[in-house]
Order: C-alpha cells, then structure tokens, then sequence
C-alpha cells in the first residue's frame, strides 16, 4: 500500500499569523492590564467615613450593699459605728411688729375677766373653771380664785381651743356654767380687756414659726457635725475612705410655742446617726458592674457621678460591724463602636443613602453622617478596611 501526497489549493503549506493579528492581540492584553490596574486603583482609593451621633441613655439600678469589717464574700470591707447626738440653745426673741409678722398658726386667745360675785356668800373657783359666752364659745381661768361676797376679782383666761374665733371685745357677759343655775345671773364675768392673737396689740417679742425653724434648723446642723466628727474617730476609718452619715431619726423640742409671748425660747435638737466608712473606689465598682447588667450589647457606660447615688439604711448590727445599705443609683449610656450594630460589613457597597437610613434607625442614634472620597462615588467601598467608623 502506497501513500499519497497531495497538495492545499492555496499553495504546498498553510500561511503564517499575519502581523497584524499579533498587534491586536498585543493591544487588547495592554488594554485589559490598563483597565485591571484602574479598577484596582479606583478600588482603593475610595474612603469613606461614617460619623454616628449616640443618644445618651439614662441606666439606673436599685441594689443592695453590705458593708462589714470582717467581708464574707459578696461584701465590702468598711466600719459601721452608731451614736445619739443633741445640740441645745437658747435663743433671743424677736419683736415683732404685728400679728402679719406672726405665722397664722391656729392659737389659743387670751384675756383678762373680771369676776363679779352679788351672791351672799364668797365663791371660790378653781383653776381651769369654765366660762361661757352667750354664742357658746368657752374660756377658762388659768389660776385659783376666791371672789369676796360684794367683791370682784381679776384673772387671766385663755379660749378653750385654737382659733381666731374665740377673739372678743373688753365687756362681753360670760356666765359660769358649773355653777347652780340660780346663782349664775349673780356670779359671773365680764371680759375686761380684748381677747385676741397674742401680739396683735402692736409690737411684743412673739415666737414666730421661722424664728423656731430657724433655731432648730441651727441645732441640727451643729448635731450632725458633732456626729460625723465623734464617730469618725470611733471608727478609725483609713483616710481615703468615703463615709455616708444616715440620720435615723431627730427629735426637735422646745419651751415656747409659735404665737406665745417670751424673752426667750429654748430649743433641743437630738439625732440617732450611723455612720458608715468604706472605699470608695470599691463601691463605684460595684455599682458599675450593677448598672452594666442592665446595658445592652456595644453600650458603655459613662462615669459614674458618685454624689447622685442614694444610700438608705436597711439594717445595721452594730455588734457585727455590719451595715446592709439599699443603693439607687443612675448613670448614662450610649453605644460604641463595638455594638453589633455598628459593624462594617454590614454596609460595604451600599449607597450612602441607604446607609444613612438603616443606621438612623437603630435604638441609640441621634443622627448619622457619610463623607465618601472621591465625593462624585455614591456607594461605599467593598472592603470594610476602607470605612472608618466615628462615635459622637
């Protein structure tokens, strides 16, 4: 068997490329790297910087404390130390120009009566005897008397309650009414001054209700400081500690009623104090990690101001050295840039609208700002290491 050679119609072998088609080749390859270099380019030099503006969120908490010398765990090391105080002084009184100046407390009136005695025999009259005006409104005298037959007798009275009602003018008739009837239009009295508010006459050193809260006022805070200085010593604290004086309880007394008459008023105040010692930095602690239970996620918390927290005494053993505190306290939140929320590849390509809408939306935001560059881009890059988050 033979083999058979035969020839292409163009000519003995098929033709080479041409140039030409070398030079497009070339051409588009140039091209290609050209555009490959500029999407890079354009890729990384597209920035974009998201500003969220936070909301400040108040957090509060409602806890308990327990301070103890000797801390089992769960409490704090500090001192626990009681004590009664009193202050108390004598104070001048003021005069006072009219009854305007004498706080409208209800008091009881006062006058002078003259008893009258047509009987025929004498008739005594212990202290407190009724007298009685003819609408009713009872007085009684303030001492012992004997009214001579024939004879009269001055005395004080005072109205049997409180009340401006019981002012009168000098000559009102009043009856004695435990007295036998029949001798009562013989024995009686006869207002004979004015009954009225003491120092409603004109100027009189009266005891006015801000004169007395005044005093008292005074007293009280001299109490305290002789608490908080005695039982600091007690309790032998460390220097940098902070100490929290709960007032337990506090009596105020006084020898003269607001609306009496007198030279003088003599006032006491006595308070019941506990005072309790502890580190400060501690107690902030504690209560951060309090009001942290009650954040979400990607919140912190701002500094807690110490002098907004509210201490009550629940308990104290003082024998134990151990004090169980009910704590308020409130502090701010706001969200971070570690929230969940806020992460960055969440919004990688999106437009910028869109961004500004979701985020605007979330628990927390005040407001949301996207600066991209080049500024003619309208879509945020693809590679979150090129978006820059900012918290205000």
């Amino acid at each position: 068997m033979g083999i058979k050679l035969s020839r292409s119609p163009a000519g003995n072998f098929p033709q080479p490329p041409t140039p030409k088609l070398f030079r497009n080749i070339a051409v588009t390859f140039v091209l290609v790297t050209i555009a490959v270099i500029a999407v890079a380019l354009w890729t990384s030099s597209v920035n974009a910087k998201v500003t969220v503006k936070v909301k400040k969120e108040p957090v509060s908490v409602d806890t308990v404390l327990d301070i103890a010398s000797m801390p089992a765990s769960g409490q704090i090391k500090g001192r626990v130390v009681s004590g009664t105080f009193a202050e108390s002084k004598e104070f001048a009184v003021e005069v006072v120009s009219s009854t305007a100046a004498v706080a409208q407390t209800p008091t009881q009136i006062s006058g002078t009566v003259r008893i009258i005695n047509h009987y025929s025999k004498p008739q005594p009259l212990v202290v407190k005897t009724r007298l009685l005006t003819a609408d009713g409104r009872l007085y009684r005298i303030t001492k012992s008397v004997n009214v001579p037959v024939s004879g009269t007798v001055e005395v004080e009275a005072i109205s049997d309650e409180v009340g401006d009602q019981y002012a009168m003018p000098a000559g009102t008739r009043l009856t004695i009414p435990g007295l036998w009837e029949g001798v009562q239009p013989l024995i009686y009295a006869e207002a004979l001054s004015d009954f009225k508010r003491p120092g409603s006459g004109g100027p009189a050193k009266i005891v006015t209700a801000d004169a007395l809260a005044k005093a008292h006022e005074e007293l009280y805070a001299a109490a305290l400081e002789k608490a908080k200085q005695t039982l600091t010593v007690e309790a032998g604290a460390n220097a940098g500690w902070e100490s929290i004086f709960l007032i337990n309880n506090s009596q105020k007394q006084s020898n003269t009623a607001v609306g009496q008459s007198a030279d003088k008023l003599l006032a006491q105040v006595k308070v019941t104090v506990t005072a309790v010692f502890f580190p400060k930095e501690d107690v902030i602690a504690f209560i951060r990690s309090k009001l942290g239970e009650k954040i979400p996620e990607g919140y912190i918390l701002s500094d807690l101001d110490f002098s907004k927290v509210s201490f009550k005494l629940e308990s104290a053993d003082l024998s134990k050295g151990v004090a169980h505190l009910a704590v308020s306290a409130e502090a701010d939140s706001q969200l971070t840039a570690d929230s969940p929320a806020l992460r960055k590849d969440l919004i990688v390509g999106l437009p910028s609208d869109e961004v500004i809408r979701k985020w605007s939306a979330l628990n927390g935001v005040e407001q949301v700002d996207v600066e991209l560059k080049p500024n003619w881009v309208h879509r945020l890059p693809s590679m979150k290491d090129k978006i820059t988050v900012v918290i205000n």
